[in-house]
C-alpha cells in the first residue's frame, strides 16, 4: 500500500481558530510488527522531528520496492497547539497555556477500564490475550469523549499508538548526550534499539512509570495487566521508549539523516522492514535505575557555570558547576559548588540559560546502583 496522509482537525477552543495533527501511515493496516514514531510532543524539541523528516523519504523508497512488511505510523509533530506558543519571539510549547498541562504528562492509564473488559475473558493464549486487550483499549479509548483540545490531541494520539509492537516517542533535552528513557521490563530486549541510536545513557523505571508520559502509557499497562491477571499469560506487547536526541540545538541535516539512518536499520532489524540491517552495533552503555539517577539542583540564585561538558563521566563527588552571587563583594568567595553524588555518566545539562534559581534542575548523571535520597522519584521535571 501506498502511504496515506490523514489529517485529524482537533477540538476548537476559540472561534475562528483550528489545529490540524498529520499523520504518515505505511503497509496495510492491521500488519505486525506495528511501529509507531512521533516528535515534537514537547513542541520546542525538534531533534526528532529532523529525524522523521530524514526518515520519511526512507520509507517512501521503501514503500515503492514492497519492502514494508509490518505497519508504520509516523507523527513529525505531534502538538501542534505547542507549535503555535510563540510568545515575545520565544517558542515555548512544552505547557499548555489554558491549564499550565505538560503536554507530555496525564495520558490515560488504561489498566482499570481495560481490567473490567477483559477479566473474565481471559485465556490461556498469550496471542488471544494480547489481541483480546489491544481490542478492548481501542475500545475504551474511542468511548471517550474529549472536553477540551489537549485532551482531543492526548486522545488521538493514543488511539493510533496504543495498539503497537513498539512505540518510540523522539525527544531532546536542553543540553544533553544521547540517552534512552525504558521500562525495565523491556531491557534487555531494546537495547538494540539502545545501540542502534547511540545511547551513552540508558535509564529503566521500575516497575512502572510513576508519571504518565506518553510512552510510560502506551508501554505500562502491559505491565501492570500481567500482575492484575498473574494465572493468565500476558507479555510484554508494547516495548515503548523515549529517546532524547542529545539538545536543543542539535537540528541540521547531518543529525537528522544519521538518526534517521539508525531509526530505519532498527526497523528493519524488527521486521517492520524487510532487508539486511547489517550487525548490530555494540551498546555503549547498561541500563541504569531511575533512582540511581543523581539530579543537582541549584542551591541559591545567581549565575550558572559548568565544570563538565555533557557526555563526561564523572566520579562522586566531583564539582559538575557553580553558582556565582554576581553582587557579592568578594566575587572570589561567591562560588557554590554543586557536586555529584554518584559515579556515572553526566548526560543531561538542563538549563537553557546560565540564570539558576534556588531548586533548579541543573544536571542528571545516570549512575548503577539506587541512591537512598532518589528512592521512588524520577527525577524528571514537571
Amino acid at each position: 500500500m501506498a502511504r496515506t496522509v490523514e489529517r485529524i482537525a482537533l477540538k476548537t477552543m476559540t472561534p475562528g481558530t483550528e489545529r490540524v495533527l498529520t499523520v504518515f501511515r505505511y503497509g496495510r493496516p492491521g500488519a505486525r510488527p506495528k511501529a509507531y514514531l512521533q516528535a515534537a510532543i514537547h513542541a520546542n524539541e525538534f531533534p526528532g522531528t529532523m529525524a522523521l523528516h530524514h526518515l520519511v523519504p526512507m520509507l517512501d523508497k521503501a514503500d515503492k520496492a514492497g519492502k514494508i512488511k509490518g505497519e508504520i505510523v509516523i507523527v513529525p509533530a505531534a502538538n501542534p497547539i505547542g507549535l503555535a506558543q510563540v510568545l515575545h519571539n520565544t517558542h515555548l510549547g512544552r505547557y499548555d497555556f489554558f491549564g499550565r498541562d505538560n503536554f507530555n504528562r496525564n495520558y490515560h492509564d488504561l489498566t482499570e477500564p481495560v481490567a473490567e473488559r477483559v477479566k473474565k475473558r481471559l485465556t490461556n493464549s498469550a496471542g488471544r490475550n494480547v489481541k483480546l486487550i489491544r481490542e478492548a483499549g481501542l475500545a475504551v479509548l474511542n468511548a471517550m469523549k474529549p472536553a477540551n483540545e489537549i485532551q482531543d490531541q492526548r486522545l488521538q494520539l493514543m488511539r493510533r499508538s496504543i495498539d503497537a509492537d513498539i512505540v518510540i516517542d523522539l525527544h531532546c533535552d536542553a543540553q544533553a548526550a544521547m540517552h534512552h528513557f525504558i521500562s525495565k521490563r523491556d531491557w534487555p530486549a531494546i537495547a538494540d534499539l539502545s545501540a542502534e541510536i547511540g545511547a551513552v545513557a540508558v535509564l529503566y523505571n521500575a516497575p512502572y512509570p510513576t508519571t504518565m508520559t506518553f510512552s510510560g502509557c502506551n508501554g505500562s499497562w502491559w505491565s501492570k495487566l500481567a500482575d492484575r491477571f498473574p494465572k493468565h499469560p500476558i507479555p510484554q506487547a508494547c516495548q515503548s521508549s523515549t529517546i532524547e536526541y542529545r539538545g536543543q540545538h542539535h537540528v541540521t541535516h547531518e543529525f537528522g539523516a544519521l538518526d534517521a539512518a539508525n531509526l530505519f536499520r532498527f526497523l528493519v532489524r524488527r521486521g517492520v522492514v524487510a532487508g539486511d540491517p547489517g550487525k548490530p552495533p555494540k551498546p555503549l552503555c547498561a541500563a541504569t535505575p531511575m533512582d540511581g539517577m543523581d539530579v543537582g539542583y541549584a542551591p541559591s540564585a545567581g549565575i550558572l557555570t559548568y565544570m563538565k561538558p555533557e557526555g563526561s563521566k564523572v566520579r562522586k563527588g566531583e564539582t559538575i558547576c557553580e553558582v556565582i552571587d554576581p553582587i557579592a563583594a568578594d566575587p572570589p568567595k561567591a562560588r557554590t559548588p554543586v557536586k555529584s553524588k554518584t559515579a556515572g555518566m553526566l548526560f543531561s545539562r538542563r538549563p537553557d540559560g546560565r540564570l539558576a534559581w534556588p531548586g533548579m534542575v541543573c544536571f542528571r548523571i545516570a549512575g548503577p546502583k539506587p541512591l537512598k535520597h532518589r528512592k521512588g522519584s524520577t527525577g524528571l521535571d514537571d
